[in-house]
């Protein structure tokens, strides 16, 4: 480790940021791991070269993979084995990190949007792209989401808007058994919502056994400036109910006016508190 007066920085090795040394002179190689999904080659490769170049693994909180205790003469090999299988180093320094997401509508029964496609179209488009400071993305596919969008510069939540058809409805009240915050009753044998407390999770319309409940609008709930680190902040909520094929123009736009304006190595946060969030606002959605 380089000393200087403050924190040490660390050794980046080959001018890529996600490569760096550790504490033990030792290198560590941070692997770009979009929406958290491995083939198993890919789980197979990373154990065998933790194997043999270097001493343990780790998964972090955003979905990343990081294999550690790597000495400097084994790098060059290392490095070349994992891109066999698609593995790169990546998500490190002033850039788009890694898109984190849930698995979405394709595995999990609570979910209520798509998830994983989407979290690699943003990845493939955006992942690497030189931002003033670290952006950090996530993807919930419901409206208690794991992957914890809200606490990240760019984050997407699947919304929908549940209906009821009343001929179809048998008052069974399995809607009120899974809604969170009592936005569904029971009046005169028939299901009723209260649109101002609904958060659109969309768990009534699944958990519905006669599909009296369905679902009148799909989007996503779009927040940014949240903020994972001390001190934590969520996101501003910019759009509710946004199309999927919207998403990525505005994901540019935000891109475009936080990059042209913002200082350099002033988070998105910073940013939107320097102008009023109502003002970048105004400005992404114009």
């Amino acid at each position: 480790m380089v000393q200087g007066r403050g924190i040490p920085k660390p050794v980046i090795y080959g001018n890529m940021p996600a490569v760096f040394q550790r504490r033990d002179g030792n290198f560590e190689i941070k692997l770009q791991v979009t929406g958290g999904l491995l083939t198993p080659q890919q789980v197979q490769r990373i154990g065998e070269v933790a194997s043999k170049y270097g001493s343990q693994v780790h998964f972090t909180v955003r979905q990343q993979v990081l294999i550690l205790g790597i000495p400097e003469e084994n790098l060059d090999r290392a490095l070349a084995e994992l891109k066999e299988v698609g593995l790169q180093p990546g998500s490190a320094g002033m850039v788009f990190r890694n898109v984190v997401s849930c698995l979405g509508t394709d595995y999990c029964y609570k979910a209520v949007a798509e998830t994983i496609t989407l979290a690699r179209e943003i990845g493939e488009r955006f992942s690497g792209e030189k931002t003033p400071g670290p952006l950090k993305m996530a993807i919930g596919g419901c409206a208690f989401p794991c992957a914890r969008p809200q606490f990240n510069e760019i984050g997407l939540m699947g919304r929908v808007k549940p209906q009821i058809d009343l001929e179809r409805c048998t008052g069974c009240g399995k809607c009120l058994e899974v809604c969170k915050v009592g936005a569904t009753s029971i009046v005169e044998g028939k299901a009723v919502i209260d649109y101002d407390k609904c958060v659109r999770c969309g768990r009534c319309v699944a958990i519905c056994p006669e599909a009296a409940k369905y679902s009148a609008e799909e989007g996503y709930i779009m927040l940014v400036g949240g903020r994972g680190s001390w001190p934590p902040h969520e996101g501003w909520v910019l759009c509710d109910m946004l199309p999927r094929e919207r998403i990525i123009p505005l994901i540019e736009r935000i891109l475009q006016v936080y990059k042209e304006e913002a200082k350099p190595g002033m988070r998105m946060r910073e940013f939107i508190n320097s102008i009023g969030f109502e003002e970048f606002k105004r400005r992404v959605m114009e």
